[in-house]
């Protein structure tokens, strides 16, 4: 483990994400050397002056050509994008991830790989801040990184990214790009929504001159945390998965139609099973 597995790690994207896999690749020795590359280049520059990377990097061609690994952590909507143009300067040694948490585009950004090595992955760790100064080396501990896999997808190559999340400490489950984004939609992009939904309904309200949201105890701030991560990058998850958000919307707000029904009509048994089986299926988890 001490001795180096890769010569050069690229990170296109030095956000917390992919500062924290360049943090978590420094800390255990897994490369010789770091570059990092940002769409706008501040936080690549922010990154360099913190020492999360060696060298800030100007053009994707430098990272395809100059990376025996490269790991895309930008906006999802971006994505592809980038994948395409990576594609044009990456040689067969070189293996290619991202941790985008919308998983639709692969199918089509594994045909830009003439080498088939690029898969994609989807690490499920992070926290409500953002930026490199946010990103801290044992973020991936112990978490879950589903790693996707389709018809077309390389073997060889499967089988490198599952071993480079595993080595910054995730479990690896691997499965369709499909089943990734409706499991998601349901666990991921579905809470943000509310807690989204919930800081804007109460932002304008007033008590006494004062602004509602200044007397929540712990109960909302630990419901609304999510609330603060960053509007960019979950403007581009809600849109990449747009009918799977839906649909997990619709069957929330008919849950809620229920819960709303039983209140008004003061059904207290009714209220007290809801309760007493939401409780039951998170801690049979």
């Amino acid at each position: 483990m001490n001795e180096p597995r890769f010569n050069r790690l690229g990170v296109i994207g030095v956000g917390l994400i992919g500062a924290s896999f360049a943090l978590a690749f420094r800390e255990r020795k897994l490369c010789k050397e770091i570059w990092g590359y940002s769409l706008s280049g501040n936080s690549a520059i922010k990154a360099s002056e913190l020492g999360i990377i060696d060298r800030k990097i100007d053009t994707i061609k430098e990272i395809g050509e100059g990376c025996d690994i490269i790991v895309v952590s930008t906006p999802v909507l971006t994505i592809p994008d980038i994948l395409r143009e990576l594609s044009l300067y990456v040689s067969k040694d070189t293996i290619v991830t991202d941790g985008g948490s919308v998983k639709n585009f692969v199918i089509n950004a594994e045909k830009f790989f003439k080498y088939k090595n690029y898969v994609g992955a989807h690490p499920i760790a992070g926290t409500e801040k953002s930026g490199p100064e946010a990103g801290f080396s044992s973020l991936f501990d112990g978490s879950l990184c589903i790693v996707v896999e389709t018809k077309n997808t390389s073997k060889k190559y499967l089988k490198r990214v599952v071993q480079i999340w595993e080595s910054v400490g995730m479990t690896v489950e691997i499965t369709s790009p499909e089943t990734h984004d409706e499991i998601m939609a349901y666990v991921s992009h579905m809470p943000h929504t509310i807690s989204f939904s919930l800081a804007f309904s109460v932002k304008d309200k007033l008590y006494n001159g004062k602004k509602l949201i200044k007397y929540a105890g712990g109960g909302f701030r630990d419901f609304t945390r999510i609330a603060k991560s960053d509007a960019r990058m979950w403007t581009d998850i809600f849109l990449s998965n747009k009918g799977n958000v839906l649909k997990a919307i619709d069957d929330f707000q008919k849950s809620l139609e229920e819960l709303k029904k039983m209140i008004e009509n003061s059904s207290e048994s009714d209220i007290f099973k809801f309760l007493d089986s939401s409780k039951r299926a998170l801690l049979e988890r």
